[in-house]
């Protein structure tokens, strides 16, 4: 029996989707899931993890993801000593300037999905001097929660994401690309967030990811729960969204800018999307303004 935890079972605030705590464990530690997301980093001792029936050890320096509603556990545990950072899979997305990183897009996305095919060999292992550098940021996230001083919401945003920055940084720098799966899909998906006002194609996609066109739509849209080309789409419909409030471009402008060829094909998309066209979604924001 697998035992189901929720937000609100480990206390995670509404409106602040976050929760950290070290953990001392000297016993077995049942198979369990939940629905939010957990950072473990080891920092001493040893165990052997239990991720949906399959076993791996882990000892101090091991660094996993845990995505909500996949199955894990611990046993043959030796006095191991952990931290885990528990949040909502949306925080990561407010990070747009750490998903220009391979290593983010393959440590936080690609690299659960490719755990079992990869045998545990592409997750994170980080030698004593990173594992210093980043309990470092773990003890300053640690006391900004116990103590909770004014702005510490703030203050535990930033040292987050200085924490996963400096993850995807020894993901990347740890891992020869040719021989890491996840780490050539993140260089793939990178290139959209770099290229997606260009034309982007599956097949480019899929070349630098070292996958065929359906084994790449099939890895993205398991981790991303979107297909590559909405993805795109999207990104462009976003950065539409930034013109439609801060230029006098024209909606034909405002379309080429963003990566669009037809207007009309813009404005639909932009309605499937928003639910009003461009030109109410720019006439909104300026009525907004005038109040």
């Amino acid at each position: 029996m697998i035992t189901k935890l929720s937000a609100t079972n480990v206390g995670l605030e509404p409106g602040f989707a976050f929760r950290i705590q070290k953990c001392p464990l000297n016993q077995d530690y049942d198979v369990h899931s939940h629905d939010f997301s957990e950072l473990v980093i080891i920092l001493s001792g040893e165990a052997v993890h239990i991720i949906e029936g399959r076993e791996y050890p882990v000892s101090a320096g091991q660094v996993f993801l845990i995505h909500s509603g996949v199955s894990h556990g611990y046993k043959h545990v030796d006095s191991i000593e952990y931290v885990n950072v528990m949040f909502q899979p949306e925080q990561l997305l407010q990070l747009s300037e750490l998903r220009m990183l391979p290593g983010f897009q393959a440590l936080f996305y690609i690299e659960p999905f490719y755990r079992k095919e990869m045998y545990f060999k592409g997750m994170l292992t980080l030698n004593e001097t990173q594992l210093g550098e980043a309990t470092r940021i773990l003890d300053l996230i640690l006391e900004e929660y116990n103590r909770q001083p004014q702005g510490y919401r703030m203050m535990i945003r930033a040292y987050f994401s200085a924490l996963v920055g400096l993850l995807s940084r020894y993901y990347q720098d740890g891992n020869e690309q040719e021989d890491n799966k996840a780490l050539r899909i993140g260089e793939a998906v990178t290139y959209i967030e770099e290229h997606f006002l260009q034309p982007v194609t599956l097949q480019t996609l899929a070349d630098k990811a070292f996958l065929s066109v359906r084994q790449f739509q099939r890895v993205f849209s398991r981790n991303y729960h979107t297909t590559p080309m909405d993805y795109v789409i999207r990104k462009r419909l976003d950065h539409s969204c930034m013109l439609l409030r801060t230029s006098g471009y024209s909606i034909f402008q405002v379309a080429l800018e963003s990566g669009f060829r037809d207007q009309n094909y813009y404005t639909r998309q932009f309605r499937k999307v928003f639910g009003c066209t461009p030109t109410v979604y720019r006439n909104q924001i300026r009525d907004s303004q005038n109040i």
